[in-house]
């Protein structure tokens, strides 16, 4: 019954949050950065060294005494094993991951900071005049001439890296490599820049989006006009619930309660534009949510958009699958969908992130696609948030991040498929170790019973509270706060604290500008889709500003 599988819900979530709150690394929540591209023409082959070398790290403190910062397991003296985080700031990513690998595997904990974010806090600590705020120095990265040291004074093995932060990806792979932990990847910058992840599918026979790197302005109208902008360009026109429609793409034989998506039409593809062409995307090579993307319907909007990359507009439904990956075993941990519409005159803002079922055709022809991409960019380990967008003729990359989905996401698949990407990325890692506790045995995730393609046994979403108000805060309404908590399938939600009276909101146009989320959880399809439809309806309403 839905009251018995929501009081399910509501324990699995108490459980997650005992861990996630466990972390022993007290700093403050994680800012979003973006780290530099300075080496992304990088090529495969260079020399080791010459890897090392780009590790920026170094205790400026005492450039000859650099001690490992270690959190060790509380009944375990002398731990064989440990992991190493970079940027562990969130409770519910990096937080959880090492407070359960320390308290239910029985492993050490190693932190560090990416170089950019350490620069960043040394910046804030300088700006403050306040010299106790630099004892985060101690956890930066050991520059090439500290590393051997550094590594000596660890009493175990490494079994592998773990970063949380989309800034320390590149030197999470540099010190894998430097350290040779047991599980890594190598080194590849076309894991983390746009324009090669695509260039590398292709090479391998992959279907992938037509992209041009452009020097000049010349070269980007050129190729926006090769695929098809026109000076003029062609309006949007608004579907269904205000989304983008598009026809149907499967036609599906699947029968019985399967999950393909029941929020919104989940199409990009404008009703006057019969395939990708007439419009066109640019954006940086490196970004995360969406930054600094614009889509392009003529040739003026990509002179004001004007950036290096520009991509076909690929037209379809777009999702997001979480993978975590052992040895080259690939196994979908949650597939979602995006609801995402025309609203405040942005093209693509999201309303919501469901979960759906991988074991329907689209979701196996999303789950092989990505399996494949996983492949082509030799990535053998380790957890992976990536977003595809399919049509009619199969599907395409938009772009891989080797990290966490950067969402809350784990009691939401705990509730609705059984168990999260957090808990499976340690089991790829740990589970095969020798002498894990047995006291804790019943706490971990056993990875050979975890399916290749999970089903969804309840529905779920992160619905993202939309702004459409622009000015100074009144008001937040609480009779509508109140009534979308009073919601049957609403377990969770937040407005963000920077939401508060006096203070200046502007509209969301895209996820970094959401004004807050609600988690959605029923096994009844029509109550899920009637709370989500009477959300949207509030979102408008909700602020009151002058």
């Amino acid at each position: 019954m839905l009251f018995i599988r929501n009081i399910s819900a509501l324990l699995i979530c108490q459980i997650f949050l005992h861990y996630s709150v466990a972390s022993a690394l007290g700093l403050q929540a994680r800012p979003s950065f973006t780290t530099p591209t300075d080496r992304i023409h990088q090529t495969h082959h260079q020399n080791h060294q010459r890897r090392l070398c780009v590790l920026r790290g170094g205790n400026i403190i005492d450039s000859n005494e650099v001690e490992p910062c270690i959190e060790f397991p509380e009944n375990i003296r002398k731990p064989n094993h440990g992991l190493l985080f970079i940027d562990k700031f969130c409770h519910y990513h990096g937080g959880y991951l090492a407070a359960k690998a320390r308290d239910v595997y029985g492993v050490a904990i190693i932190n560090l900071l990416s170089t950019y974010v350490s620069g960043y806090m040394t910046m804030s600590a300088n700006q403050a005049g306040s010299h106790e705020a630099l004892d985060h120095l101690k956890l930066k990265i050991p520059s090439p001439d500290q590393l051997t040291s550094w590594k000596d004074k660890l009493p175990f093995e490494v079994i592998a890296a773990i970063c949380e932060s989309d800034s320390g990806l590149e030197e999470v792979e540099l010190l894998s490599e430097a350290l040779n932990v047991r599980h890594h990847n190598g080194f590849s910058p076309a894991r983390r820049n746009k324009f090669l992840m695509n260039e590398v599918l292709s090479e391998k026979g992959l279907r992938t989006v037509k992209q041009r790197m452009c020097g000049t302005l010349a070269e980007a109208l050129d190729f926006a006009t090769e695929l098809g902008v026109s000076a003029e360009g062609e309006l949007f026109k608004i579907g269904e619930h205000g989304a983008i429609a598009t026809p149907d793409t499967f036609d599906s034989d699947v029968t019985g309660d399967v999950n393909t998506g029941k929020l919104g039409s989940a199409s990009n593809a404008p009703v006057n534009v019969p395939g990708s062409g007439k419009y066109c995307v640019i954006k940086p090579t490196r970004g995360v949510a969406s930054d600094d993307v614009c889509f392009c319907s003529n040739l003026n909007d990509v002179k004001n958009a004007f950036e290096r990359l520009v991509q076909e507009f690929a037209a379809g439904t777009e999702y997001a699958i979480d993978i975590v990956s052992k040895n080259g075993h690939h196994k979908v941990a949650a597939l979602w969908r995006y609801d995402k519409r025309q609203a405040n005159g942005a093209p693509f803002v999201y309303f919501a992130t469901e979960l759906v079922d991988s074991q329907t055709p689209e979701g196996k022809m999303v789950s092989e696609y990505a399996f494949k991409t996983l492949d082509a960019l030799d990535l053998r380990y380790g957890l992976t948030h990536s977003e595809f967008i399919i049509d009619a003729d199969g599907a395409r990359l938009v772009e891989v991040n080797c990290r966490q989905h950067n969402t809350n996401f784990a009691p939401l698949t705990m509730a609705a498929i059984g168990y999260n990407a957090l808990d499976l990325l340690l089991a790829s890692y740990l589970g095969d170790l020798p002498d894990l506790p047995q006291e804790t045995e019943h706490l971990r995730l056993s990875w050979d019973q975890v399916p290749d393609l999970p089903t969804t046994r309840a529905y779920g979403a992160v619905v993202h509270l939309v702004c459409f108000q622009e000015g100074d805060l009144v008001e937040i309404k609480q009779n509508i706060l109140d009534e979308i908590n009073g919601l049957p399938s609403v377990y969770a939600m937040e407005v963000y604290d920077y939401f508060v009276p006096g203070s200046r909101i502007e509209k969301t146009v895209d996820i970094r500008s959401d004004s807050g989320w609600v988690h959605l959880i029923n096994d009844d399809e029509d109550q899920f889709q009637e709370d989500y439809n009477r959300i949207v309806e509030l979102m408008p309403e909700m602020f009151l500003v002058k």
